[in-house]
């Protein structure tokens, strides 16, 4: 494949569709293949060329979502979803250290020679976040908000801060 620019949320938009054989065909019309979520195999990335539409399509061709009334539109939701999760909370993961590692910790404290965090810059309120989402997805297209919008599941996570 061709140089691919991640768009997040599992996106892989190819940055040059040129060298790709991504065309498919579904429900009577050929949809130009621009990039796959997750895997190449579960769900492809097509825009219409007739009207410049973009859709998420089963790799099967089985089932298809409308995701963005057009490549711009999808650029702007995918920077909305970017920015909801970079001013939320960040993510930690336990840390697991081996007895000798606990110990050179504990005398480290107890030498004076633990240094605090910089502090962190605090998260922007959930609530907030899934406010500024929203008007950024009416902005960019306003059909991203259809109950029918592949983003309607992508909204549901978000509203129960699961993203």
């Amino acid at each position: 494949m061709s140089d691919e620019r991640t768009g997040g949320l599992g996106f892989q938009l190819y940055a040059d569709t040129a060298d790709i054989a991504g065309a498919a065909e579904r429900l009577g019309r050929p949809l130009r293949v621009i990039g796959h979520l997750h895997r190449p195999e579960e769900f492809l990335v097509a825009e219409d060329p007739a009207d410049g539409s973009v859709w998420v399509l089963s790799a099967d061709l089985s089932a298809e979502w409308p995701l963005n009334a057009s490549r711009s539109a999808l650029d702007a939701c995918l920077t909305a979803f970017g920015r909801y999760v970079e001013d939320g909370p960040e993510a930690s993961s336990p840390t697991v250290y081996s007895a000798d590692e606990m110990r050179e910790r504990l005398e480290r404290f107890a030498r004076g020679e633990v240094v605090s965090r910089a502090p962190q810059k605090p998260p922007v309120p959930h609530r907030t976040r899934l406010r500024r989402v929203h008007s950024d997805l009416k902005a960019a297209d306003r059909s991203a908000l259809a109950r029918t919008s592949w983003w309607s599941g992508v909204l549901e996570d978000a509203k129960h801060d699961l993203l």
